[in-house]
């Protein structure tokens, strides 16, 4: 009967762990990979507003990058606004109100944008702190932390007077969408130290097999 050459189980367990290695490491790049090609080809529409009002209030750059920093602008004139909202609530029927909105919208109003794909500076509802001729402008510094399609979600915190009561309503203003671009060499820099793990265990399985068929 033909016996196995010793060498032969070594490298065996010499090759398992490296494609192991291989393996998980290509994972993530497969999957970033595939989400950007699928978003590229899909077609996306920018903005879409939530509330009919000009989407020019909205500044987003049209090309973004992963872990690159970007500025997202909402420039409103919320007395306008508050008015406009008025409007519609007092011609509406009952029931049929834009998103709910009931009593008398006041003019003083917050804004947050939130997306699980991005780091945002501010988080939660901004104030009103920089009014210019009528117009609020809120800013915010914006990272893709992942790639392919992304959505940034924009809310109104308005402040409603009705049947005696003050209380706050949330609408959704617009939805951006992006086609965020992947970033492999700061996603290395990012995960160093992972990939520096994962290769210390084949390395470890190795060092162990090649003293085990030292004896």
């Amino acid at each position: 009967m033909h016996k196995p050459e010793p060498g032969s189980g070594l490298n065996f367990n010499l090759i398992m762990p490296v494609a192991l290695l291989l393996v998980l490491l290509l994972i993530p790049f497969s999957i970033n990979s595939f989400m950007h090609f699928v978003s590229a080809k899909r077609p996306l529409n920018p903005l879409i507003m939530k509330i009919p009002i000009d989407s020019a209030a909205i500044t987003i750059p049209s090309t973004v990058k992963q872990y690159e920093d970007f500025e997202v602008v909402l420039n409103l004139e919320t007395k306008q606004f508050s008015k406009y909202l008025n409007e519609i609530v007092s011609t509406a029927s009952e029931g049929t109100a834009i998103q709910g909105i009931a009593g008398r919208v006041s003019p003083h109003m917050r804004a947050e944008i939130a997306g699980e794909g991005f780091s945002i500076d501010k988080q939660g509802p901004q104030e009103q702190l920089s009014i210019h001729n009528g117009t609020t402008r809120w800013t915010w510094r914006v990272i893709p932390e992942s790639s392919g399609a992304q959505v940034l979600k924009f809310q109104l915190y308005l402040l409603t007077h009705h049947n005696a009561q003050n209380s706050t309503k949330i609408i959704d203003l617009a939805e951006a969408n992006f086609s965020v671009q992947a970033n492999l060499p700061e996603w290395f820099k990012r995960h160093w130290l992972w990939i520096a793990s994962l290769l210390l265990v084949p390395m470890a399985v190795i060092f162990g097999l090649r003293r085990r068929y030292a004896r």
